[in-house]
């Protein structure tokens, strides 16, 4: 009787294991497919956000540019128009401007090599 219940129960188990595999593989594929489906769909969306952010990316750097300019230009104009800005003739040059103090003004002032007390 012992034989009998083997081979009834390799039955059953080959009949188990046919009907998981005729019913559960083509599940599997369709699980499968919707999976990988929507991985591409996502890494499509991912493409067009980082391409949007990249466009997004250069039209803030332009107008960055754009408004450096601008500001470079203004600043240069107000110079000018203020008279402060570099000018077209050279300036005289003073040699008198270039001399240091006069000898008895020299003495009494303090070395500037020489280090300086610290008050405590």
């Amino acid at each position: 009787m012992s034989s009998n219940l083997v081979v009834y129960l390799i039955a059953g188990l080959t009949m188990i294991i046919c009907a998981l595999a005729i019913f559960g593989l083509p599940a599997l594929a369709i699980v499968a497919v919707k999976y990988f489906k929507l991985k591409e769909r996502e890494l499509a969306f991912e493409m067009e956000y980082r391409q949007k952010s990249q466009k997004d990316q250069r039209a803030i750097d332009e107008r960055v540019q754009r408004l450096e300019e601008v500001l470079t230009n203004l600043d240069h104009d107000v110079r000018v128009h203020l008279g402060i800005g570099p000018s077209v003739t050279p300036l005289p040059s003073n040699p008198d401007l270039l001399e240091g103090p006069p000898a008895s003004d020299a003495e009494g002032a303090e070395p500037l090599d020489r280090p300086r007390a610290k008050a405590r």
